[in-house]
């Protein structure tokens, strides 16, 4: 094994629980090399365990259509590479209360729109216009900057 790979290996998320392993699970899916569908599909999958060369995940029935043979193959494929050794993925249909991937993208922009609805609720400016010109701000229109 190379120097470089031992202090860069994952950790496995299976030796880990509650929210540390939505977190390992969430530094794995940000690192694997997956695109379109097959990323959306683990995007959506909470981790479960790892046992050996297979790793099972959930998927929320509600979200079932985002898994397909093709896509759970190449998700098996991007974690055989990140693990460097095959793997197999099993995923259950089940609601788990582990926060996916997507769930947390969805979460992050919840807090960037707060965020920046407060900071325009709080600027000096718009103060001074709804004070004086009993202006108004409508809230949908605003939007976090890039």
């Amino acid at each position: 094994m190379a120097a470089n790979e031992s202090s860069s290996s994952p950790r496995d998320p299976s030796a880990s629980s509650g929210d540390e392993m939505a977190a390992s699970w969430a530094a794995i899916f940000s690192q694997l090399d997956l695109q379109g569908a097959a990323r959306q599909l683990a995007s959506h999958c909470a981790w479960v365990s790892r046992q050996g060369n297979v790793v099972r995940l959930a998927l929320d029935p509600r979200t079932k259509l985002v898994r397909t043979a093709a896509q759970q193959d190449k998700l098996a494929q991007a974690l055989s590479k990140h693990f460097g050794e095959p793997m197999r993925v099993e995923i259950d249909l089940i609601e788990t209360t582990a926060e996916t991937p997507a769930q947390a993208e969805h979460r992050a922009s919840l807090e960037q729109l707060d965020g920046a609805r407060q900071a325009i609720e709080n600027d000096p400016n718009v103060r001074a216009f709804k004070e004086r010109f009993g202006a108004t701000l409508l809230p949908e229109t605003v939007r976090p900057a890039k």
